[in-house]
């Protein structure tokens, strides 16, 4: 037995004794001379500085006729990239008498695959369910989305994309596209993603990007779809090596609150709000995410809604304003497809199906065709691929870089990949009759902002009212309107003469949070040293704050805004009597406002001409600026159709109509003061609060006010 261990042992000492000369003569062989090494160093340096001196001829030739800003930033980073792959085969070449130097320097210069977002999405995106295309992904099928996805490439300049779309077009897969690109390709750049609602992030977004995740191989390596892994939530995303998805709500201003990063995707900006959580608009909250960051990039994506409220067409006016060009088959002059319309010789137009006789229902399309703007020739829908592939972006304000605008409607929708030309003229069809239907047709399937037609008024005209009052005029009453917001008051005193005539005298805003007592202080003192006489307040916001504060107030009346074509402004002395006997014994009475005829009155006497009865003046001060009489003329009169009943609808064209509100306000509390205005007296004096002391913060106010004049 002590034989055989001891043979073992002698064995065992031989095989280290082998190894230990292997690995000694391994090192040998990787040993150089110094002046091997020296010479191999000194090979690959020329080398290295001859390609660079060559570099900007290389360059310059790269870039040889071609204007485009992207395409010139594609051409060099293409340029650079041969460069520096060439420069590693050479280093190879140049130290062939000591290659490991080559190889060093050849893996050290490798540059990374230069790929746009349709490359990559060309090359590693999957789509296995839920699509009429199965499998991986061609950007070919939809040739309109290649610019907008490679202007997001990060090789590109440009800083923003905005794509103003109808439903349908690819838009969303876009966005999806891009963010596998910056996961797998860039694998560096943190990401937000917001949503409208945090209920739509979980309900729609997720499930969307979790699916993408499992069906492209490239990505589900990158990321742990463990139920108990903290990195992959449902407001967070980690991937990579230190790389984050943050996914966000725009009604949640505690989701836009993250750490600084350099790309950002808006989808339905439509449906942000204008205001989230009083601390202002989202929009603002997000850009500023970006601001240490040169190269930030950022995508907004949506269907448009009401003109002048849409944010998506905003943005769009903002950028180059690009729209999709293709070539009529016949005449092969370039054009972008449009609607149209019965009043236009070009466009989509379709055939209705006859009717038999007493036969009803709905109209039937029974052909649908375009007609050339250019030659007036009859295009198919069978010639749309082809159209698609030749057809080009072009830019109607080519000035603005950096920000790329595109718009695209239905009519482009790919053949067998959305709706055919066919179904968005019977959608048409279908839609007349109805205005909710109407609109949906032109946001969603035409990609254009709603505008209501009616009744309103225009706000440059009001602005050349402006005038400067005589000194010492008289008033026969002097009233007020106080709007309530979450973060602000908004006073309009208004003095009145014969006829209902109105002086508007100020317009003023104390900016404070409404539910807390020190704005009402200083709304208080205002509203004494401006002489109101009676004040009609909105408890539409913070009601109790208002009702405290008119409780002791016999001339701050409380009111409440209330729809309705045949309401008046405000209610018959003997309904009003009627209503005020059974009110409470304690507190203040509200007083219902009808502010659909209200707001018809008004506007009527904003179109007068001429001084006199109704006429409203406006002083030439500092309130009354661009801004105010946009707020003034925010909403207008629409006649819609809901089956065959028409009916009229107050809209607002803008989001803030404050500066309309206060002044319907001032007018229901002079006509609920029963002044008659037949006499002109002297405005009173402001007299003493019997309340509450002013407290010196109004007075302080009252000074940055005036200062401003």
């Amino acid at each position: 037995m002590s034989q055989r261990i001891a043979e073992l042992q002698t064995e065992r000492d031989k095989l280290r004794a082998a190894q230990a000369k292997a690995e000694y003569e391994r090192a040998v062989a990787a040993t150089c001379s110094a002046a091997d090494l020296q010479a191999a160093s000194d090979a690959v340096r020329a080398m290295l500085l001859q390609a660079i001196a060559g570099a900007e001829r290389m360059l310059l030739d790269a870039i040889s006729g071609e204007h485009d800003e992207t395409r010139v930033h594609h051409r060099m980073s293409e340029a650079v990239h041969d460069l520096l792959g060439e420069a590693g085969e050479n280093a190879v070449r140049v130290s062939a008498a000591l290659p490991v130097v080559g190889e060093q320097f050849k893996r050290g210069v490798k540059p990374r695959d230069l790929l746009s977002v349709s490359q990559w999405a060309d090359r590693h995106r999957e789509l296995r369910s839920g699509t009429n295309a199965p499998g991986r992904w061609h950007t070919d099928l939809t040739p309109y989305l290649r610019e907008i996805m490679d202007a997001l490439s990060e090789h590109s300049p440009v800083r923003q994309v905005t794509f103003i779309k109808s439903s349908g077009v690819g838009g969303t897969e876009a966005m999806y596209n891009w963010l596998g690109y910056t996961m797998h390709h860039l694998q560096n750049k943190d990401m937000l993603v917001v949503l409208p609602t945090l209920e739509l992030r979980d309900r729609s977004f997720n499930p969307r990007l979790n699916k993408m995740l499992a069906e492209s191989d490239v990505l589900g390596a990158l990321v742990e779809t463990a139920s108990r892994n903290k990195s992959n939530r449902a407001d967070l995303l980690e991937y990579g090596a230190q790389a984050r998805i943050i996914k966000a709500g725009s009604n949640s201003p505690d989701s836009l609150r993250s750490d600084h990063l350099p790309y950002v995707i808006c989808d339905e900006v439509d449906a942000f709000p204008w205001d989230v959580g009083g601390e202002g608009d989202p929009m603002t909250l997000i850009e500023n995410r970006q601001r240490t960051f040169s190269r930030a990039k950022t995508y907004l994506v949506s269907t448009p809604t009401k003109e002048g409220a849409s944010r998506i067409a905003s943005q769009y006016d903002r950028s180059d304003k690009r729209r999709y060009h293709v070539p009529c088959p016949h005449c092969d002059e370039y054009q972008h497809l449009e609607w149209g319309g019965p009043e236009l010789p070009y466009g989509l137009k379709f055939r209705r199906l006859p009717k038999q006789d007493g036969e009803t229902g709905p109209e039937q399309v029974m052909s649908v065709w375009y007609v050339c703007k250019h030659c007036a020739a009859v295009i198919k829908e069978a010639h749309k691929s082809e159209m698609l592939a030749r057809g080009r972006w072009v830019a109607e304000q080519p000035q603005v870089k950096l920000h790329r605008g595109y718009h695209l409607n239905a009519l482009y929708a790919p053949v067998g990949l959305g709706l055919s030309w066919h179904k968005v003229a019977q959608k048409w069809l279908d839609s007349q009759g109805d205005t909710a239907e109407l609109k949906g047709f032109v946001n969603t399937y035409l990609g254009e902002p709603w505008e209501e037609q009616g009744d309103n008024i225009d706000n440059i005209s009001l602005i050349s009212r402006l005038e400067d009052y005589p000194a010492g005029i008289q008033f026969g009453i002097t009233t007020a309107g106080v709007d309530v917001q979450k973060d602000r008051l908004e006073i309009t005193a208004a003095g009145w003469r014969e006829g209902e005539e109105c002086w508007v005298r100020d317009h003023i805003i104390l900016p404070g949070d409404t539910a807390q007592p020190e704005v009402w202080d200083e709304l208080h003192g205002v509203l004494v040293d401006a002489g109101v006489q009676l004040a009609c307040i909105d408890s539409g916001y913070n009601t109790s704050m208002v009702y405290t504060f008119c409780e002791k107030r016999k001339w701050a009346i409380p009111t409440k805004g209330v729809t309705g074509p045949g309401r008046p402004l405000i209610e018959d002395e003997k309904r009003r009597r009627q209503r005020l006997r059974t009110r409470k014994k304690k507190g203040a009475a509200m007083e219902p406002l009808g502010v659909d005829q209200g707001k018809a009155l008004l506007y009527s006497r904003l179109k007068l001409m001429q001084p006199g009865p109704g006429y409203v003046h406006f002083p030439c001060d500092a309130a009354f600026d661009d801004e105010y009489f946009a707020q003034m003329a925010a909403e207008k009169l629409v006649t819609k159709i809901r089956g065959t009943r028409p009916f009229q609808e107050w809209v607002q064209t803008r989001p803030r109509n404050e500066a309309l509100d206060c002044l319907l306000l001032a007018l229901a509390a002079l006509r609920l003061s029963g002044k008659k205005l037949n006499e002109v007296v002297q405005t009173p004096a402001p007299s003493k609060p019997s309340s509450k002391p002013v407290p010196s913060r109004h007075n302080e106010l009252l000074e940055r006010i005036r200062g401003r004049r």
